[in-house]
């Protein structure tokens, strides 16, 4: 792979988790061997990646070739195509890593039509950047990430309720990276109730989520931490009519019944491309079952904490046989300082 993909991929990895319902894309314009523009999308309704490398390249785009994370547009959205931006600054060259699965595009042969040299070169790492979204785009859903902290037992808490701390400081490190990288997290009253959790990323410019809580119930108390940070918008998906608050950052949805689907898609159609679920047994069992998870990411601490099980992080009503039981496959581990991390997909 070319040196100047490389820096273009670093790019579109810097802004994952900020582009809402738009991929994380980074672009580099090269003219002479040198660098004369980069770009990165950064954030949803912005310019796109490669209109900003060119942008910065100015007339030094003449001629120049330009390396592209994503097939370039040729439709209008909320920005006018990329392929008319490409042509203007008559580039000689696009070369890009990753093809455009959501819509049906023409860009290659706009651009051919024009004299520029057009060079598809799959990239694995830049097309694991999009390939959730793509997912994402096609149902109306956000992306969506599980996780879940648990003992070795498959505890979230002992039978008392119980739960700080099953996981080390360093593990909790790497979940406040974990939230920055995620439009908003979403739980359940009863996580609320249990722990009284702010879901903020605790470092150095970290970007809090949006906070989202499904409570048919709608049996809250607002005194409650997550509450109290005024500075971030909070979600709630409610069947209780009566629930209300004067918090301007609250908002209230109101349903006739809380079904997973329908609240997926009006988070989506709200600019949400990645979520987050960190929640109690119920909740966690709920999309583990579904057919919406794109990733799990498990946190094992080496303890054993015993009991029933009432906090067992995944819990069904069927018991089922092993052959028709949820699979999946393990794409990453890694020791935590004694805790081990796994990033599994559903199979």
């Amino acid at each position: 792979m070319s040196q100047f993909m490389k820096y273009a991929i670093q790019l579109a990895k810097m802004v994952d988790g900020q582009t809402g319902v738009n991929p994380p894309v980074g672009s580099v314009v090269v003219k002479d061997g040198r660098i004369v523009g980069i770009g990165a999308h950064l954030q949803k309704g912005d310019k796109h990646a490669e209109v900003q490398a060119l942008d910065m390249a100015g007339t030094q785009a003449k001629e120049a070739t330009i390396y592209i994370t994503l097939e370039p547009c040729s439709h209008y959205g909320s920005t006018p195509p990329c392929v008319n931006k490409i042509i203007d600054a008559q580039i000689s060259k696009v070369i890009y890593a990753t093809k455009d699965q959501s819509l049906k595009t023409h860009g290659d042969d706009i651009l051919h039509a024009h004299g520029i040299e057009v060079d598809y070169q799959y990239d694995e790492e830049a097309a694991s950047l999009c390939q959730h979204f793509f997912k994402a785009k096609a149902q109306q859903i956000p992306e969506i990430t599980v996780k879940v902290a648990a003992s070795l037992d498959g505890k979230q808490a002992n039978d008392n309720g119980q739960s700080q701390w099953i996981t080390n400081k360093e593990v909790k490190q790497d979940v406040y990276q974990l939230r920055h990288k995620h439009d908003a997290v979403l739980t359940g009253r009863g996580t609320l109730e249990l722990d009284n959790p702010q879901y903020t990323t605790r470092f150095a410019d970290g970007k809090n989520p949006i906070k989202i809580i499904l409570s048919r119930s709608g049996d809250l108390d607002f005194r409650q931490q997550l509450f109290q940070d005024t500075s971030t918008a909070i979600w709630i998906y409610t069947e209780n009519p009566n629930l209300t608050t004067d918090q301007e950052n609250i908002d209230i949805t109101y349903l006739q019944q809380c079904h997973l689907t329908t609240i997926l898609q009006d988070i989506y159609q709200k600019g949400v491309g990645k979520l987050l679920v960190e929640a109690g047994p119920h909740t966690t069992s709920e999309f583990l079952q579904s057919d919406y998870i794109d990733e799990f990411i498990l946190y094992f601490a080496p303890k054993l904490i015993g009991g029933a099980g009432t906090y067992q992080y995944y819990q069904t009503d069927d018991v089922f046989n092993i052959p028709e039981s949820n699979q999946f496959e393990i794409v990453h581990s890694e020791l935590i300082n004694q805790n081990i991390k796994l990033i599994l997909r559903k199979k």
